[in-house]
C-alpha cells in the first residue's frame, strides 16, 4: 500500500485522463476517494499527465494531445486497448477480481493434492493411527511424523495441470502455479506466441492429450448458450480420458460440465476427485448428487472465488495509483 511520505517531490500535481467509457463507474468513484491530495481526475486528454484505458485503443493523436513529462499509460489488463507508442510507459494492472478466481484455483489444487480436508477431519476427530498414538514432547529432532496415516504426501512439484482455455484467468493460474514447479499445459482455440508459453512457463497441447496427461484439469473458458453452444460439453468423454488419479477443477461457469456425468465418474473412480465453486444450480438444489460425494476429494464451495467486487474495486484503484506512483518516480 502506498504513503504519502514515501512519493518523491514534483509528484503533488497529476492529473489523470479516464477517457475509456468501459472504466467501471465504481472503480473511478474509488480512485476519486482514494486519489492523492492535488492529484485530479479528468475526461479531458489536453494536459493529462496519465491516460487510463481497458478498451479503448490509445492512439498517436490522442498522445500528442497529452502532457509528455512524466507521462504514462494505465492500462486495465483485463482489456484489449492498445497504444501506439514504442516509448510512453504503459502500466498494467490486473483486475483483482477475477486475481481472486486464480487464487481459489490453486486453493484447490493445493487442498486436493495435501488432501487437506481429510487431514483436518483426522486432526479434530483424534484419530491417530497405531504406535504413533502416543503424545511426545518434542523438540527440533524428537517429534512424531504424520500422526493420521497421511498417503501420499501430495506435493504438486512435477505435476502436471492442464487449463483449458488461456484467457486473462487462465494465464493468472499459469502464472501463480509456475513457481510451484508443476508441468503446464493448455489449451486455447487461439495459441499464444512463443514468447508468451515461455514466459508463462506452458506448453501448448490439443484439448485429449491435455486430458491424458493432467493430474489437474481447470477449465477458464467461456459458457455459450444455444444449439451450437457448449452446454455439458465437458462430460463422459472427458472423464474417460482422464487419469484415474486427476482431479477437475471448475471456477468458470457450472454448464460446462456434465454434473450427472462427473458424480459418474466420481463413484466409478474413473477421476480421484474435483474442487467445484460453480453449479447448474446455484445453491446446490438438495437432490445434487454431488452433495452426497462432497469431501475430502470432492470440494464444493458457494460460488466465491472471485474477490467481492467491492473489496476489488478498492483494491484496483489501489493498484492503480500505486503503479502511476511508481512509474512517475522512475520519469522522475
Amino acid at each position: 500500500m502506498w504513503a504519502e511520505e514515501d512519493w518523491c517531490r514534483g509528484m503533488e500535481s497529476v492529473k489523470i485522463c479516464i477517457f475509456d467509457a468501459d472504466i467501471s463507474a465504481v472503480l473511478q468513484e474509488n480512485l476519486g476517494k482514494l486519489i492523492p491530495d492535488g492529484w485530479e481526475l479528468t475526461d479531458v486528454p489536453a494536459g493529462a499527465q496519465v491516460l487510463l484505458t481497458e478498451n479503448r485503443d490509445v492512439s498517436a493523436a490522442l498522445l500528442e494531445q497529452a502532457d509528455t513529462s512524466p507521462f504514462c499509460v494505465v492500462r486495465l489488463d483485463t482489456g484489449k486497448a492498445s497504444v501506439e507508442s514504442d516509448t510512453v510507459p504503459v502500466v498494467e494492472i490486473s483486475n483483482t477480481g477475477l486475481i481472486g478466481v486464480c487464487e481459489h484455483v490453486v486453493t484447490l489444487v493445493l487442498a486436493l493434492s495435501r488432501q487437506l480436508l481429510w487431514v483436518t477431519e483426522q486432526t479434530n476427530k483424534q484419530a491417530w493411527i497405531k504406535g504413533r498414538d502416543v503424545p511426545v514432547l518434542t523438540d527440533q529432532k524428537k517429534y512424531t511424523f504424520n500422526w493420521v496415516g497421511l498417503e501420499p504426501s501430495g506435493a504438486v512439484y512435477n505435476k502436471s495441470i492442464g487449463i483449458l482455455g488461456m484467457g486473462h484467468i487462465g494465464r493468472g493460474v499459469a502464472k501463480r502455479l509456475k513457481p510451484f514447479g508443476m508441468k503446464i499445459y493448455y489449451y486455447d482455440v487461439y495459441r499464444l506466441s512463443e514468447a508468451e508459453e515461455r514466459e508463462l512457463g506452458i506448453r501448448y497441447v490439443d484439448r485429449e492429450e491435455l486430458l491424458k496427461r493432467s493430474d489437474f484439469v481447470t477449465l477458464h473458458y467461456r459458457f455459450v448458450e444455444g444449439p451450437d453452444g457448449n452446454e455439458n460439453g465437458f462430460g463422459a468423454h472427458e472423464f474417460e480420458l482422464m487419469k484415474p488419479d486427476a482431479y477437475l477443477i471448475n471456477t468458470a461457469r457450472g454448464k460446462l460440465v456434465d454434473e450427472d456425468a462427473l458424480a459418474h465418474a466420481l463413484k466409478t473412480g474413473q477421476i480421484a476427485g474435483a474442487g467445484l465453486d460453480v453449479f447448474h444450480y446455484e445453491p446446490l438444489r438438495s437432490d445434487s448428487p454431488l452433495l452426497e460425494l462432497a469431501g475430502s476429494k470432492v470440494i464444493l464451495t458457494p460460488h466465491v472465488a472471485g474477490t467481492f467486487m467491492d473489496e476489488a474495486w478498492v483494491t484496483t484503484a489501489e493498484a492503480i495509483i500505486d503503479g502511476i506512483s511508481e512509474q512517475l518516480e522512475v520519469s522522475g
